[in-house]
């Protein structure tokens, strides 16, 4: 599939979920009414996540945040960010950043990566259109995790 052909929805972080190994981060968008994208992330990435949204504290600065510093220090600014397409078991996400010069940059990311950036840099998220077949109820995702699971409180 051509990228040019590929038609995106405005999407949002609806949901983190986790258990004591990984987390499940729940992309959603108005066009899927109680559908969400469920995408498998790092405990760790969660927590960044949080962190960006002032829902958790580390004592330095993560990654995405040195990220985020960076490229606003050189005048630049995170345009949006992409979910693009599933890949084997493997989602991929694009990160648009648009340069002082106004020239725009196209940075392959893991999608946990590029949603921590964009929460950080207050920069809106899109996902393909062709991934709703991915998408399932909400209540279904949350009622197929084990009781043990730690629900990381976006709400």
């Amino acid at each position: 599939m051509d990228s040019k052909d590929v038609k995106y929805v405005k999407a949002e972080l609806d949901d983190l979920l986790a258990s004591n190994e990984d987390a499940i981060m729940l992309i959603g968008s108005d066009e899927w009414g109680s559908n969400v994208l469920p995408i498998w992330i790092g405990i760790m990435e969660a927590f960044s996540i949080k962190k960006a949204l002032g829902q958790a504290q580390f004592p330095r600065p993560l990654t995405q945040d040195l990220v985020v510093e960076v490229i606003e220090a050189l005048s630049g600014s995170v345009e949006r960010i992409t979910i693009d397409a599933l890949l084997g078991h493997t989602y991929t996400a694009t990160i648009y950043l648009r340069d002082r010069n106004g020239k725009v940059h196209y940075i392959d990311a893991r999608p946990s990566d590029a949603v921590a950036i964009a929460v950080r840099a207050d920069a809106p998220i899109y996902v393909a259109s062709h991934l709703y077949q991915y998408t399932k109820p909400k209540d279904a995702i949350i009622a197929e995790m084990d009781a043990s699971n730690i629900d990381l409180d976006m709400e």
